[in-house]
């Protein structure tokens, strides 16, 4: 009984600093993007249907191949269809809104990803309730939560931007570092109740992850286009996936399995990755002076 009730309350405790690490992490999307990004994006058309279709299409494709293998554990399976479905991810690093030159049009590109990925979450949600615990509460409540919880903070934030950018500005640093405080007190909270269930994982979960994270960046290289600024640009935002509503809809859809865990851990080997590419000199976040010139 007690046990139950400790499970009970530390679950709750992860959905709602989840939640928020979800709200503050589009609020800081939608800080950090202007009227002008989004209109500039608009003239590299290419880019964006490009970026839309690796992001949905053939990441969500390449994740489902990894996860369908019989070598991967269920936990990391099912951990990285929810990833691999779920594009528009952050840069853990960036406690900071980025510098002009590469924000230009990384911001708006993560903002649109970040959109799309929200809007196609109650999706995702049906997709994977065979394998989970059947929805509580109705479609239209799925919805009203995901519209809260992702549109609206990116709407919220824009407007900000637009009516008070250096406020908005101070703000985004501010909606960063918090953001960052909520995630790692959620994967807290996730390991301090299912710590044992991390060892299902295992290695051949955590080689399946690197796999779909470096899968994801050839991707998008491949993607970028003839540029080389845009084919690391697309690369590296690729790579982010939205962890955050990942990690959401694992801990509502599998509450007694270790699914969660495995995006925590799917988080934390996309951070090792990067910091070595940054070790090894691979600057993955691109100064873009072609992007600037609009040439390729």
């Amino acid at each position: 009984m007690i046990r139950e009730l400790f499970f009970t309350l530390f679950w709750a405790v992860s959905l709602t600093l989840t939640l928020l690490f979800v709200v503050t992490r589009m609020l800081y999307v939608g800080l950090s993007v202007t009227p002008a990004q989004l209109a500039d994006l608009r003239r590299h058309s290419s880019l964006l249907i490009r970026a839309l279709l690796a992001n949905f299409v053939i990441v969500p494709a390449l994740g489902v191949a990894i996860a369908a293998m019989s070598w991967v554990p269920a936990p990391a399976a099912l951990a990285m269809v929810i990833v691999a479905l779920l594009a528009g991810g952050t840069d853990f690093f960036a406690l900071a809104e980025p510098s002009n030159g590469e924000s230009r049009l990384a911001a708006p590109l993560t903002f649109v990803l970040s959109m799309v990925g929200g809007l196609l979450s109650p999706i995702v949600r049906v997709l994977i309730q065979p394998s989970g615990t059947p929805m509580m509460g109705s479609v239209w409540k799925l919805l009203a939560v995901t519209a809260l919880a992702v549109p609206l903070p990116l709407i919220i934030g824009l407007l900000l931007r637009r009516m008070a950018p250096a406020p908005a500005r101070v703000l985004s640093k501010a909606t960063a570092l918090v953001a960052v405080l909520l995630f790692v007190a959620a994967a807290a909270a996730t390991f301090l109740v299912k710590a044992p269930l991390a060892a299902e994982i295992g290695v051949r979960g955590v080689l399946a992850m690197i796999v779909l994270l470096v899968g994801a960046g050839l991707v998008g290289s491949l993607f970028g286009g003839p540029s080389m600024q845009q084919r690391t640009l697309l690369a590296r935002i690729t790579m982010m996936r939205n962890v955050g509503l990942g990690l959401l809809l694992a801990i509502v859809a599998f509450p007694n399995a270790g699914v969660d865990v495995a995006i925590v851990l799917f988080v934390v080997i996309e951070l090792a990755l990067r910091a070595v590419w940054l070790i090894i000199g691979w600057n993955m976040v691109p100064s873009i002076p072609t992007l600037r010139s609009g040439k390729p």
